[in-house]
């Protein structure tokens, strides 16, 4: 066998090469035997060395700037699973990242891994090599990881992580596909309806015109529609997408977005879900954080990007500086409004008994079930409303556009 090796050839000079070699211990002595103290080493594989040789020499790294790529959430979640797993069978860490970096798919995420390898052989923790990728690992990820390893259970607090990303991906995926159908329907209607104000009208217009009689009012409003959908369909539609990014931007100033926010919360149905889905989010963040020994006012900090909303960010902010400044969670969450009794008393039953993350637990459990049955109730409201809303809308047209021929009819 062949394998890749950087190794350190007195105490600033780093030296790279190849070595023939039975297995990697042996390649191990070789190096050892002769000099060299290895850092790190790589079985080549379809000339993985000049490979590696390369890739470092043109991205710099370990600990220089990577290739841009994107990393999909679900890699991330089946890295943590499968590096908990290799560590709960007493494979050491450095080992375990080299057996993701051969079996992951992802080139980008290949990438980081080696550099994250590189890094831990040269004495750097696991946490403190993911915080050079905040893009990537959230800093709920990388304040667990560092207590994981201070406390000594990295592998057990990396199960908590997998099983957390889990939930939260099985939350998404329910959210996505009931949704999914609705949403299609939308786009196939506008797109009908679009086709038929653009291209078929204006055709039967000029037809009408020639029947040389008073149209009905239907028709004429019809007609009138078409006209500028004809006439300016595509800046129509550009109109619209400027109209979505301005949208959008308003939502990332912080005024704007407070607003909106504050908006979509006294939505009838829609505005209970949200509510729900924040005190389900954040307690399960709370919940998985205290139990990896993170202190309650930084594990509020921590969670805090989990909870999208900005009334409630601000909100949960003045019960951070309270919990810092002496007081209890319960008694600071309870200066607001926004949290419901069940969950206020939960979290105080949670701490006179010192049992908080069980409270929390329990808090997340049901109002994620109360998330689930919402949004099995809008998906049964949604479906029949936009189905109903865009039929009347083809219905009018398709009334509208064969009026004329009815009263043609009669008229003979």
């Amino acid at each position: 066998m062949e394998f890749y090796y950087k190794a350190k050839k007195g105490p600033h000079e780093i030296v790279e090469g190849t070595v023939e070699a039975e297995n990697r211990e042996r390649a191990v002595d070789k190096l050892t035997q002769g000099g060299l103290i290895p850092v790190n080493i790589l079985e080549v594989k379809h000339h993985a060395a000049e490979h590696h040789k390369k890739r470092e020499k043109k991205d710099g790294y370990p600990g220089g700037k990577l290739l841009s790529g994107k990393v999909k959430q679900k890699d991330i979640t089946v890295f943590t699973e499968q590096l908990s797993s290799l560590l709960k069978a007493k494979v050491r860490l450095s080992e375990a990242l080299e057996v993701l970096f051969e079996q992951t798919e992802n080139s980008f995420l290949k990438n980081i891994i080696m550099t994250i390898e590189s890094k831990i052989k040269n004495g750097a923790t696991l946490a403190g090599s993911l915080s050079g990728y905040p893009h990537i690992f959230s800093s709920l990820y990388i304040n667990m990881i560092d207590a994981g390893e201070k406390g000594g259970v990295l592998d057990k607090t990396l199960i908590r992580l997998a099983e957390f990303r889990d939930r939260e991906e099985q939350i998404k995926s329910k959210i996505l596909s009931a949704l999914a159908y609705p949403l299609f329907i939308v786009a196939v209607g506008i797109l009908t309806v679009f086709i038929l104000l653009g291209f078929v009208i204006p055709k039967m217009a000029v037809l009408f015109q020639q029947m040389d009689q008073v149209l009905p009012l239907p028709t004429r409003i019809l007609i009138f529609l078409s006209l500028p959908v004809k006439k300016f369909g595509l800046w129509f539609v550009l109109a619209l997408c400027i109209f979505v990014f301005i949208l959008v931007k308003a939502g990332m100033i912080e005024k704007k977005k407070l607003a909106i926010d504050r908006l979509s919360l006294k939505l009838p149905v829609l505005g209970g879900f949200l509510k729900r889905t924040v005190y389900s989010r954040f307690c399960r963040t709370l919940q998985t954080l205290l139990e990896n020994g993170i202190p309650l006012a930084q594990a509020i900090d921590i969670a805090m990007p989990t909870v999208n909303n900005e009334v409630f960010r601000k909100e949960i902010l003045n019960a951070q500086k309270n919990v810092m400044d002496g007081a209890s969670f319960k008694d600071s969450l309870r200066k607001t409004d926004l949290f419901p009794p069940f969950m206020i008393n939960m979290i105080a039953v949670g701490e006179k008994s010192g049992s908080l993350e069980t409270a929390l637990s329990d808090v997340a459990d049901f109002y994620e079930k109360e998330a689930d049955k919402i949004t099995k109730v809008i998906t049964s409201l949604f479906e029949p409303v936009i189905i109903l809303i865009m039929g009347l809308i083809v219905g009018f047209i398709v009334f509208a556009m064969l009026l004329p021929v009815f009263q043609m009819n009669l008229a003979v």
